[in-house]
């Protein structure tokens, strides 16, 4: 192998290690990975997506209104490693939500667990 290739491997190989490390310093700066809250709803949509699938969770407020909110979720590899894949939640179905929330307050967050009734899936950042 030349020189030139093997150099262009090597730059090509710390470009994509630099871009992994921006996405979870995107993460990091959207949501707060120091607050935890937990969330009970109903799946309005799920989007089973690369690189994040996400989802729009209808949640009652204590008022009698209902705030949606939009909840990004570990890599589809990281979620189907633990058993969760599209056909596992469907709209209408109830959940609970343990959440890393927004920075900026709205109503959108990071899913670090779900609870589906007997089952429990612990996501990391990734």
């Amino acid at each position: 192998m030349s020189k030139w290739a093997i150099r262009s491997a090597a730059f090509g190989g710390l470009l994509m290690v630099g871009t992994q490390l921006q996405a979870h310093h995107a993460v990091a700066s959207v949501y707060d990975l120091n607050k935890e809250i937990v969330l009970e709803g109903q799946l309005t949509k799920l989007n089973f997506v690369n690189p994040h699938p996400n989802m729009l969770v209808a949640v009652p407020n204590a008022d009698g209104t209902v705030t949606e909110w939009t909840l990004t979720t570990a890599s589809i590899q990281n979620l189907t490693r633990q058993g969760l894949n599209k056909g596992s939640i469907k709209p209408g179905e109830s959940l609970k939500l343990t959440i890393l929330p927004a920075r900026n307050g709205s109503p959108a967050g990071f899913v670090r667990r779900v609870d589906l009734g007997d089952k429990t899936f612990n996501l990391v950042v990734d």
